[in-house]
């Protein structure tokens, strides 16, 4: 599973931009597009494994999915996919083809993965509070 490799390279590289800032991390905040191939929970398992023994250890990792949108140099077409999928539901595919004439298409986004934004708990208390 290259989902480990991915939490990894991650946590190695905000380890030190987190230095300067106090405070505990609560959370950290990825954005995943839905063409990624990564399973969201595999992700989240690789970081509570990988964060151990660091300042992210108490953090939980919160995968946001970003949908697929597609542009169309032929018609100027730009949205949303359409998708593949079974009767059933259990699965939908993007199609990259473009749902007005059917031409190739380009992905505009749906293929990023990053870290949004991360949560810090404030453990110092407001002042002029009661005494």
């Amino acid at each position: 599973m290259h989902e480990y490799a991915v939490v990894d390279e991650l946590i190695t590289s905000l380890l030190p931009r987190l230095e300067t800032i106090p405070g505990e991390v609560s959370a950290v905040f990825v954005r995943k597009g839905e063409l990624r191939i990564l399973s969201d929970r595999a992700l989240e398992n690789a970081f509570e494994l990988l964060s151990r023994g660091t300042r992210l250890e108490s953090a939980r990792l919160v995968v946001e999915s970003v949908a697929a949108v597609v542009g169309c140099a032929a018609c100027s077409y730009e949205g949303a996919s359409t998708y593949y999928g079974d009767e059933g539901g259990h699965f939908a595919i993007p199609v990259l083809a473009c749902p007005r004439c059917g031409a190739a298409v380009s992905v505009v986004c749906g293929r990023e993965l990053y870290v949004d934004r991360v949560a810090i708990k404030d453990d110092v208390p407001p002042s002029g509070g009661v005494q």
